[in-house]
């Protein structure tokens, strides 16, 4: 939770200070750009970041040769994934290959989607460690850095500088976290007991049942940005970008108790239901509060980045503010089925509310412009939740009871 905070505040600031350094248009390409390396570096870690917090626990000595072995596979397929992107973006994200130039692009994200995927699972491996008191101390260097990094962008006059300044303080926590976990990481000694071998079928079967689930929520989370760039232009996608920060930052708290509870009940599954409950109540007692809050202070939170954000932002932050409330019930659902091995909850949950927010933005925006991608957070947030508490009522209620034979 701390680490939810810190990184909440900071990035606030972050995205504050580029609002007032660059303009609307500058933004707006910079955090699409980030958006993309997010979703690339994300998907591209193949899920493994939840098999090492399921496995890792387990893992006993084995631990460290299962975290390498994750980590050059995913590495590898980062750096194809940024790649590929790059290449194609004249196709699938004309407007960053016309402000940035294919050549650019190609070095930016070959060089940054690995980093970033590093990034992504270490987040994953600290907790799985016992070591998530080194998270918020983590995410704090990080967001100083990232804030240090943007003030000397701009003053060079670089127009990717909010992007290259992010990825920068990026490359620096990797190799700190890296050293510390080579330093902490058991060594499997003779005299351990040996516990049962975490194999690449385990990890296999647990990532594909979750893999496909994951990156459906990826592509609304941080690939919303490219059609919004791509349907209402530069200006929409940096309303889009400041205010998707905000909310998402509400979302994280659901995300950073969802790791915990993985961590916590992977050896011991028989205190899942208790612990998906804890989580709930936990949850809605801190976001409850936080959502009144930035709902009736939107427009004066979003005055803090300028005119165009508070005008054009305001209903959004507070639509996709609302949303975060029914994601505690869809998110704790997947986050239990990661457990259980769900194959079914984890991907149908996902894929479903990505479905109808995708499809429901591209209806929408031409209607309601920016705002269309709110109703469709909060509209299919909602009847996801509304689906989840109705198939668990229907699953407490008693069987209706066989009637009697009749006699003869």
């Amino acid at each position: 939770m701390l680490s939810s905070g810190l990184t909440s505040g900071f990035g606030l600031l972050f995205w504050i200070l580029a609002a007032r350094l660059y303009d609307p248009a500058t933004v707006g390409v910079n955090s699409t750009v980030l958006s993309a390396l997010s979703l690339l570096g994300a998907a591209a870690q193949l899920n493994l970041g939840n098999a090492l917090l399921r496995f890792v626990p387990v893992a006993g000595g084995r631990a460290r040769r299962l975290v390498a072995a994750c980590y050059a596979v995913a590495v590898a397929a980062a750096a194809t994934a940024g790649a590929v992107f790059a290449l194609g973006a004249a196709w699938w994200a004309p407007g960053l290959h016309a402000w940035f130039g294919g050549s650019a692009l190609l070095a930016f994200f070959a060089v940054s989607t690995p980093i970033w995927t590093m990034f992504v699972l270490q987040d994953y491996v600290l907790p799985a460690l016992k070591r998530a008191a080194v998270v918020p101390v983590e995410n704090l260097v990080f967001s100083v850095l990232k804030i240090l990094f943007l003030a000397g962008a701009a003053a060079l006059g670089t127009t990717s500088g909010i992007a290259v300044s992010w990825m920068v303080a990026t490359a620096v926590i990797v190799l700190i976290v890296t050293i510390y976990l080579a330093r902490v990481l058991p060594h499997r000694r003779p005299a351990d007991p040996d516990p049962r071998p975490v194999t690449v079928p385990d990890v296999a079967s647990f990532v594909r049942a979750d893999y496909a689930g994951t990156v459906f929520l990826l592509a609304a989370v941080f690939g919303l940005p490219l059609l919004v760039l791509a349907r209402l232009g530069p200006e929409a996608a940096a309303v889009y970008g400041v205010v998707w920060q905000i909310a998402y930052a509400l979302y994280l708290v659901v995300n950073g108790m969802g790791q915990s509870l993985v961590a916590h009940v992977a050896a011991e599954p028989d205190k899942l239901e208790a612990a998906r409950r804890s989580m709930i109540s936990k949850a809605m007692v801190l976001l409850v509060p936080a959502v009144l809050g930035i709902a009736v202070l939107a427009y004066p939170l979003l005055s803090l980045f300028g005119p165009l954000y508070a005008d054009e932002g305001t209903l959004l932050l507070v639509l996709l503010a609302l949303s975060a409330i029914p994601n505690v019930i869809t998110w704790s659902t997947v986050w239990a089925a990661r457990v259980r091995r769900n194959g079914r909850v984890l991907f149908g949950l996902p894929a479903s509310i990505t479905t109808a927010v995708i499809a429901g933005s591209w209806f929408l925006m031409p209607v309601l412009c920016v705002v269309g991608t709110g109703v469709s957070w909060l509209g299919a947030q909602s009847v996801a939740a509304a689906g989840v508490l109705l198939v668990r009522a229907r699953r407490r209620l008693p069987f209706p009871a066989e009637p009697a034979a009749q006699k003869p």
